[in-house]
């Protein structure tokens, strides 16, 4: 409560006298002070002037900064009548009538202040901005949305059914409309020699992009008129790495400005200024070399042309090439050609049956071989089943023979696994590993 009576005591203060809420900042002589009258006020006493001097330094310590810093600026005379003024002021609101009124404005506004906390707060309806608004302030007054009465499509099913119409009505420009457009068509004319620039334009069909406003413009200094040769060479000095010495073309674009046209009448100033200044016989330029040094020369390997077929080789070669396709035939009909793959067929299919063969022999061999009691004895054919390869898968020959029986065999490398095997104390297989 102590609070809000400090902020309203102001308020108060100034609705009673309505002389104390003068401007602080104003010149001091369009103030009127409270004891200010018509008739002048009688002479007081008049006090030393050290005692002034340090009575207005206490008064300027009072003030707030922006009135301090106006009141230094005054002269001491003008010090002494604003300090009069504010000692006025000061006895004006002392006094017990003006005390008693601002006490009773405080309280009038204090009790105001109650009743409107005491007063319900009304709720403001929420505003629910509707379709049209899509999300913005409403300004255009359309308000809320009515209530939906199904009587009507959902938003989507409106969007189909415009996304319809355009169709449609595109399908009706190109049934009637388009075909009218033959009778406008012109027939092509190529550009002669009185045009010799070639302008070139970007377009991205009605989007916007930065590279549509540029425009690039290609000519050939042979093409301009009225230029010598001399004038020529200036020009394509003059425009330095933008002519192009294999195509003998000069390229040159501007995207300077926002439209094509400005960009289009910027490079047509351009070139008119070069052909003045190549045209100009003040300086030709003739001792300043030519500078290609920016250009990659393509330098790419030609096919000789000698290397070339010429009617006459390609009928020598397709002879040379019936008559060996006829050797190859009656060689094959005498049965003089050897057919590759068949002589190795054939040399498989025989050492599979020796194969065969050889195993056959080392079964009857072996079954003969057996003593009273059972035992097989050693014999060549064993040895020499072996030495064929039928222990040695991979075909390694040599080794050393069994123990008790063997001797050092010998044998190659490679092969179906073929070698020979010697025992000191007799015959004995040899193990091929």
């Amino acid at each position: 409560m102590s609070l809000i009576m400090k902020r309203m005591w102001p308020v108060a203060r100034c609705s009673v006298c309505q002389a104390a809420c003068l401007n602080r900042t104003a010149p001091t002589s369009r103030r009127r002070g409270f004891g200010s009258t018509t008739t002048r006020p009688q002479q007081k006493e008049e006090k030393p002037l050290a005692q002034v001097k340090a009575e207005l330094q206490r008064h300027a310590a009072r003030l707030d900064p922006a009135a301090r810093a106006e009141f230094e600026t005054l002269s001491h005379e003008e010090k002494i009548e604003y300090k009069a003024e504010d000692d006025a002021e000061e006895a004006h609101f002392n006094t017990p009538a003006v005390q008693t009124r601002i006490n009773a404005e405080v309280s009038s506004a204090f009790s105001e202040y109650l009743k409107e906390m005491e007063e319900p707060r009304q709720k403001k309806a929420r505003f629910v901005p509707g379709i049209m608004a899509m999300g913005e302030e409403d300004e255009e007054g359309t308000g809320e949305d009515d209530e939906f009465k199904q009587d009507d499509i959902s938003s989507t099913a409106h969007a189909n059914l415009g996304l319809q119409r355009d169709i449609r009505e595109y399908a009706r420009i190109a049934a009637w409309e388009m075909p009218l457009l033959s009778q406008h068509a012109k027939p092509f004319v190529a550009p002669g020699a009185d045009r010799p620039l070639r302008f070139r334009y970007t377009t991205y069909l009605g989007e916007q992009h930065p590279a549509e406003r540029k425009v690039v413009v290609e000519f050939s200094p042979a093409g301009i008129p009225d230029l010598t040769e001399v004038q020529r060479n200036k020009l394509i000095k003059l425009v330095g790495s933008r002519y192009n010495p294999e195509k003998d073309a000069i390229k040159m674009s501007c995207e300077m400005f926002e439209a094509q046209a400005q960009n289009k009448r910027y490079l047509g100033d351009l070139i008119e200024t070069l052909v003045t200044e190549a045209k100009d016989p003040t300086d030709t330029f003739e001792d300043v070399p030519f500078d290609f040094r920016h250009h990659d020369f393509n330098n790419r390997p030609k096919f000789p042309q000698s290397w070339l077929l010429t009617a006459e080789r390609k009928a020598y070669l397709e002879t040379v090439r019936r008559e060996s396709n006829l050797l190859e035939d009656s060689r094959v009909q005498q049965g003089l050609l050897i057919d590759g793959a068949a002589q190795i067929q054939k040399a498989s299919l025989a050492a599979t049956v020796a194969a065969n063969v050889g195993d056959a022999r080392e079964v009857r061999e072996t079954r003969g071989a057996r003593g009273a009691n059972g035992a097989t004895l050693p014999i060549a054919g064993v040895a020499a089943a072996r030495a064929r390869g039928r222990a040695a898968p991979r075909g390694r020959g040599g080794g050393m023979g069994a123990s008790g029986r063997g001797g050092l065999g010998t044998g190659a490398w490679g092969g179906p696994g073929t070698g020979a095997g010697a025992g000191a104390g007799g015959r004995s297989p040899t193990w091929n590993r």
